[in-house]
């Protein structure tokens, strides 16, 4: 059924995506970690010491020796993978290679590029009552706070390896839910300090964020930290008669499918390092060339599946869709995305 097939392709975007997501690292080291570490270092100094004398060795054979190594290695990886016949792509940034059934593709240039889908948050939630002062404003740490008499609320947002240097003792698994986004799973950390102010913590796995407050509920702190927001790609297409659902929204993935009848709609964000080894269902099609808003991307129609596929990238990040309808219809809806 189409509907079967263009969730096997969400499937496959998802897949990817959560392969992309780094683990958390531990913040207190063990001997364990320490000696495995050192080990791991070791080996690796020991690999570059081989490495050096293999090239070494391949740099004395003549030519011809050369020559017949290289068959004897490309023959070793046809038998290898069966005889399967790989067809090479490179679109816009992207390269992959085809197999018989579905496409592997990866961004290749994303040095430099932007390292998580937010990189700043604010508060949302009408603060007009309080007098706001920034604190600190660096790539590192934003901070800012908001008082109203003897009232107050201090939101600050820090790189979480800088946070993990400033609270060794912290521990991480007690947010281990909240590591995609706090606005889908809602897990925080909540803390009383010892001067009768409150404390709230969650992460995003790049940001570490807290917001102190005294003075007011718990219930007004909790909704002020509710509101904490960072600008992202959106559709303002009018989407009110679909149904809409962010599946995933992460530092460096936010998923969102947009449903009407047996039209379906998905649109992607990756991080341009997150978007590796993507399989894209590409059987008995070709990808091709396509330029959209002025980007040079890949495109995929499969009709025997029931969808299409465009991923392009638009200097920041990776946008990908897939939909089950009309090309022109889709891209009504993909050039109504804007930065909100």
């Amino acid at each position: 059924m189409k509907n079967d097939s263009f969730y096997e392709a969400l499937g496959m975007q998802a897949q990817a995506a959560e392969n992309a997501v780094p683990e958390m690292p531990e913040h207190k080291f063990s001997r364990k970690y320490k000696h495995k570490k050192k080990l791991l270092i070791k080996a690796y100094e020991s690999s570059q010491t081989q490495n050096e004398s293999v090239a070494g060795t391949f740099r004395k054979l003549s030519f011809r020796r050369k020559i017949q190594i290289a068959v004897l290695i490309a023959a070793l990886a046809l038998f290898l993978t069966g005889g399967s016949v790989y067809v090479a792509y490179s679109i816009g940034g992207f390269e992959g290679y085809r197999q018989s059934t579905n496409t592997e593709m990866s961004f290749v240039n994303y040095e430099g590029a932007c390292e998580t889908l937010y990189p700043k948050y604010y508060l949302t939630c009408d603060m007009s009552g309080y007098d706001r002062k920034v604190l600190t404003d660096s790539e590192d740490v934003y901070s800012e706070i908001y008082t109203r008499g003897d009232a107050f609320v201090k939101f600050t947002s820090t790189k979480s390896e800088l946070y993990m240097n400033e609270h060794p003792d912290f521990n991480y698994e007690e947010l281990s839910d909240s590591l995609e986004s706090p606005v889908e799973t809602d897990k925080h950390l909540h803390r009383t300090l010892p001067d009768g102010s409150e404390l709230i913590i969650w992460s995003d796995w790049y940001t570490t964020f807290e917001l102190e407050f005294s003075g007011i509920s718990y219930d007004e702190g909790y909704d002020i930290y509710r509101s904490a927001y960072s600008k992202t790609y959106r559709v303002t297409y009018d989407m009110s008669d679909w149904k809409e659902e962010v599946m995933t929204d992460s530092s460096i993935f936010r998923w969102v499918v947009y449903k009407k009848g047996d039209d379906e709609f998905s649109f992607e964000i990756f991080t341009k390092e997150s978007y590796q080894k993507v399989h894209l269902n590409t059987e008995g099609t070709e990808l091709e060339s396509r330029v959209v808003n002025g980007h040079e991307g890949i495109y995929i129609n499969n009709p025997d599946k029931g969808f299409q596929y465009l991923a392009y990238d638009n200097g920041d990040y990776i946008f990908a869709f897939i939909f089950t309808f009309d090309y022109d219809k889709a891209m009504e809806i993909i050039d109504s995305i804007k930065l909100l």
